[in-house]
């Protein structure tokens, strides 16, 4: 199988496309016949490309939407690195190979010229999609590396809620639920942090547990989530982000409302995003890089689980175990 094709997956009500020349990106993501991942209006003339992308725009023309890694860096780059970098790494758009594929999993593996490797393996469930990678550091040199797994939802679960919609769902909210003890400390829309954290939710006029036609785009750290677990509720939809081995999350929010480019008014995308740092500044400020020794290895996961039709939205509701 070369790398350029497309990897179909079929189990039960979930079907899916993996992209292993674009970063091994999970494309496209339907439960129940309904999509569940972002897709950027001009998905379909992206095509790979040999050259990583060193800036935020570079990679944006360059990503048609959907789910893939961010690394062995995520989000700008560092100028202080010793190794070359790209904007959100230079595994997220490279080619990756693939080892082994079934009707229900395919497993990828991308290798640096320094002999850092990533193996991944995307696998179907009844309800969604869990991605387990394990990275390795072959090398005689210690790697600094930042993880971040770049999930962004779309499609058919944020159709409801925004601006544009019409009908009975026109009114429609996504609520999000995190652990007790996690904080949430604001971004600004390039990563870097511009508040300190406070206890989640934040103060209530930001209203960041909300997702409707009112909410402004804008981009959050959410810090020491634990459990690893986020819920994403509405009156069409229960999705579950899970993930072990990542401490924190990114909260993405965007229902086209950046007129400036990249965006132009026209993505939508909402990111719950788990990722070892608190920021999107890479290995530019050290928390949340992982040191990975001569020999080292270092596993994670991370599991994307959608109910649909499910009862009205409740914002007290507990976590879902």
């Amino acid at each position: 199988m070369s790398a350029s094709s497309s990897v179909s997956l079929s189990r039960g009500s979930v079907q899916a496309s993996v992209l292993p020349a674009e970063g091994g990106v999970l494309a496209e993501l339907r439960v129940e016949g309904r999509s569940v991942l972002a897709t950027t209006p001009w998905a379909g003339s992206v095509r790979p490309s040999d050259v990583p992308a060193d800036s935020e725009s570079e990679w944006v023309r360059q990503w048609r939407g959907g789910w893939q890694l961010c690394f062995p860096s995520a989000g700008l780059t560092d100028p202080a690195s010793p190794w070359p970098q790209a904007f959100h790494g230079v595994a997220s758009q490279a080619v990756w190979r693939v080892v082994s594929a079934t009707d229900q999993h395919v497993c990828l593996s991308w290798t640096d010229e320094w002999s850092l490797t990533a193996t991944r393996t995307w696998r179907l469930t009844d309800t969604g999609v869990v991605v387990d990678t394990v990275a390795q550091n072959s090398s005689t040199m210690p790697r600094s590396i930042v993880i971040a797994e770049h999930l962004i939802l779309g499609g058919d679960l944020l159709a409801p809620v925004l601006p544009s919609a019409t009908g009975s769902g026109a009114d429609s909210r996504l609520t999000i639920t995190a652990p007790p003890g996690t904080s949430i400390g604001a971004l600004d829309y390039a990563g870097r942090p511009s508040a300190d954290p406070v206890a989640w939710p934040g103060i209530d006029e930001d209203r960041w547990p909300i997702v409707d036609r009112t909410t402004p785009a804008r981009v959050a750290a959410l810090v020491d989530v634990e459990p690893n677990i986020l819920v994403v509720r509405g009156s069409h939809v229960e999705a579950t982000v899970s993930w072990h081995g990542l401490p924190h999350a990114l909260l993405w929010q965007e229902l086209a409302r950046s007129p400036e480019a990249p965006w132009n008014g026209e993505v939508v995308a909402l990111g719950v995003e788990p990722t070892s740092a608190p920021h999107g500044v890479g290995t530019a400020l050290p928390g949340g890089t992982i040191e990975l020794l001569p020999g080292g290895s270092y596993s994670w996961r991370a599991e994307l689980s959608i109910l649909w039709d499910t009862k009205p939205n409740n914002a007290g509701a507990g976590l879902k175990s």
